[in-house]
Parts: structure tokens; sequence; C-alpha cells
């Protein structure tokens, strides 16, 4: 058996194992199958947190199919497939925005490019082509020619689901951007890696203002979509599994009245699920006045009613660049922040909640921490690599934090990072590096006063 054949069988052994995985953890759920992509109703397992054993198959089946795939087929082959996918996702533009998955529950069992025209507004052929592509790719299901359904992933794109607003952000702002990387990256002034926040489309096009400033509101069309990013965060939350940091870190053991600091936290995602499994934590969700005012008169009464009766929630705008957070804090928690910023501003962010710290405080950082493909010995990986002859980094299986890492770069002149940056950067702001916490897809990164 020649090498190349030991590897296709060991990578098909791979996604065998890890299907079986998989089918176990199914089995013992209340609807005990794996669904079919057809189904339309939501499995159990859909928004529970995955389990390691789990989350590690998954990515495993993920990164060994795609391995497979690309080791078989004809070199040419793969690449023109690659050069031609921005296609799918400038599709699921328009799916999104012509809110074709809320028309198309009108008639689950089908409706007619004829029908999709009337309601949509859009050409009767067109709409047709693009949803053929759509769902040659799983989203969505052709039930007989030219009469289109939701399945169970594109039920996902439904106006009603934050993820809706996720998509918009992607396959708008952040795909023009990324269109214009080449151009972008020939910028000198604007390559290198501390240079100013700035989206690539609004540098090239001629516009000043920075892309994070829709954050701030600062025009109208920054307002609209700043609320949209918040919305589209709670989808990404539910997506990455970011709420794996509420059951895989101790927080109980803080104990009863302990105060954790959201910096940073937009409309409090993370917060609200902290607020509703340990009730005794006494919660501040510090933001830009208009994602705090957004929390405050519209996502908490709504989603969290309770903390607010019980004062258990407190809501300060900040802008942390410029301010400490409230002091005193048991804990400093920052998601999704220091991946925003170049390295000067983020020593700026981490050294201002140190000014907030005292001796117990500790900070938590969450973010994904890129992992590189090449195999090291286990001793020196921070992370458990992948079996061999999977990508150490499970390739395609995590594929989303290099995604992200793109994305940084393309809207705000920023990056994911490695653990060694993390370490470097808390020592810049006066931190020590105490703690990596793995959560099989994010990372926790603790830092505590030297």
């Amino acid at each position: 058996m020649s090498t190349r054949t030991g590897e296709l069988a060991a990578l098909a052994a791979l996604i065998t194992n890890a299907t079986k995985v998989v089918e176990a953890h199914y089995a013992k759920a209340s609807k005990p199958h794996v669904p079919s992509l057809d189904d339309i109703e939501p499995h159990t397992l859909d928004t529970q947190l995955t389990n390691q054993e789990l989350r590690t198959a998954i990515q495993t089946i993920e990164g060994a199919c795609a391995q497979l795939s690309a080791t078989v087929a004809r070199p040419s082959h793969t690449i023109v497939n690659r050069l031609m996918g921005f296609y799918e996702p400038a599709c699921l533009n328009v799916a999104i925005t012509f809110k074709i998955p809320d028309i198309l529950q009108e008639k689950p069992h089908g409706m007619h490019i004829s029908e999709i025209c009337q309601k949509s507004g859009l050409d009767e052929r067109k709409i047709g082509r693009i949803l053929r592509l759509l769902a040659t790719k799983h989203v969505f299901r052709e039930a007989s020619e030219n009469v289109f359904a939701n399945n169970r992933l594109s039920i996902q794109l439904l106006s009603t689901n934050p993820l809706s607003s996720l998509g918009l952000h992607f396959t708008d702002e952040c795909l023009k951007s990324t269109a214009l990387l080449s151009e972008i990256l020939a910028d000198k002034e604007w390559g290198h890696s501390n240079a100013p926040n700035e989206c690539a489309f609004n540098r090239w096009s001629g516009v000043p203002d920075p892309m994070f400033i829709y954050f701030e509101g600062a025009t109208p069309k920054g307002a609209e979509l700043g609320a949209r990013f918040g919305i589209g965060m709670l989808g990404w939350g539910l997506a990455c599994e970011a709420q794996a940091v509420i059951h895989e870190f101790p927080w109980k053991d803080l104990g009863d009245g302990a105060s954790v600091c959201d910096v940073g936290g937009g409309i409090g995602n993370i917060t609200m699920q902290l607020a509703k499994n340990y009730p005794t934590l006494q919660l501040k969700l510090q933001d830009l006045p208009e994602r705090v005012h957004q929390a405050k008169t519209e996502v908490w009464p709504k989603e969290c009613p309770e903390a607010i009766v019980e004062n258990r929630i407190q809501f300060e705008p900040i802008d942390f660049l410029k301010e400490a957070p409230v002091k005193a804090c048991d804990v400093y928690y920052l998601k999704n922040i220091i991946h925003d910023w170049p390295d000067a501003d983020c020593v700026k962010i981490l050294s201002n909640v140190k000014k907030a710290m005292t001796p117990h405080s500790r900070v938590l950082v969450q973010e994904y921490i890129l992992q590189s493909a090449n195999r090291v010995p286990d001793s020196q990986s921070e992370f458990r690599q992948a079996p061999t002859p999977l990508l150490p980094n499970y390739g395609a299986g995590r594929i989303r934090q290099y995604n992200l890492d793109l994305d940084m770069m393309t809207i705000l002149n920023s990056e994911e990072r490695r653990l060694p940056d993390f370490i470097r950067l808390g020592e810049a702001a006066g931190l020590r590096f105490a703690k990596l916490w793995d959560f099989g897809e994010t990372g926790l990164v603790e830092y505590r006063l030297p």
C-alpha cells in the first residue's frame, strides 16, 4: 500500500469513526436521530452547547472530508471551484435581503418561482437560478423543477433569526471590502499592523470615515448598520458557541455577589446568559452609548427583565480607548474586543482595564486563538492537535477563525492572534498571563496583575 493510499484510508477512517460518535450523541437525544437536511423543525441539539467529544467529531468530519476531496480531485478542478466560491455569499445576500426564507414559509412544501417573483419583486428566472445554486450547496431545497422550499439550513435565514442580520453584515460590507484586498494590501500606509482602523472598501472608495464608526451611529446609515450588527452578534455567538464560557469557566467559584464587567459587550448577549445561569453575580455592561441604550431599553426588558427588576445589571457607557471601566470588579470580560484593534490600541484598552483592577481582579479575553497549519511536537502546541493525517488545526473543521482573521483585516485593519501575541500585549499593558482556557472553538486568555 502506497503512502498516498494509506493517507486516503486514514482520512476515510477518521470520517467513519467520527460519524459513529455523532450518531451515538444523537441517539441519546429526545429526538434520537440525525436530522435530514430537508427537515425544517429544529432538533433538540440545535441550540444546546456541544460537548467537547461531539464538537471534535464534527470538526474532524468537516476537516477530513475537505482534505480528502482536495487530495483526490484534479488540482485545477479544486482551484477553479475555490476561485468561484464568492458567488455563494452573493446569492445568500439576495436571499436575505429579499426575505426569500420568509416568503417560502407560506408554503412549506414548496413555492414556484413565479409566485416567489410576485412576492419578492425579483425577476422569475433570475431568482430561480440564484436559488438553484444555493440548493446545490444545500441551502434551500428544490422540491420539483422551479419549485423551492426551505430546509434545515435556509430556515436559519428567516428575518426573525439573528443570523439573517449577521448574514447581511458578512455579505454586504465584509464581502465588498474583501473584494478589494489586493489593491489595499498594495497601499503601504494601510498595510502595516499599526495603521488606523479602517475599512478596505471605505479607503479605496475615498470615504474618509473608518468603518468602525457605524458602531457609534455617527450617521443614519451608521446607526442602522450598528443596530444590525448588534443583533447579528446574537447569531454569531450561537453559531460559534461562545456560550461555552458560561459553562466551562468556574463562575461559581467567584462567590456570591462577585462582580463581572462586560467591557465592550454590545447588547450583552453573554452577560444575559450569565444573569440567567448565575443569579448571584452582579453584572456591569459597558459599551458605546448607542449600544448601551439599545440593550437597556430594547433587549434586556424583553429577554432578561428579572435582572433589571432585581438590580443585578448596571448599564454604563464607555469609550474603552479613553476611559477605565467600572472600578474594582472581580472579573473584566472582553469578548471579541482585542481582535478589533491594532496592537497599540489593544495595549490602550488593556491598560485602561488595568487601571480599574484591584489585586483580586482578573481579565478574561475570549476570542479565537489562531493555530498554525503545520504540525509540531505535542509538547510545543498550545492546543491539542488533530490526529494525523488531518491538518493539525483541523483544516476546514476550524476554518471560521481564519475567515474571521481576514474579516478583521479588511473591515478594521486588525487581526485574530496567536497565544504569544496575547501574552505580549498583556505584558505591554502591565498584565501577567495566567492561563489559557480551551473551549474547542474559541479560547479564553486569563490575565492577572503582576
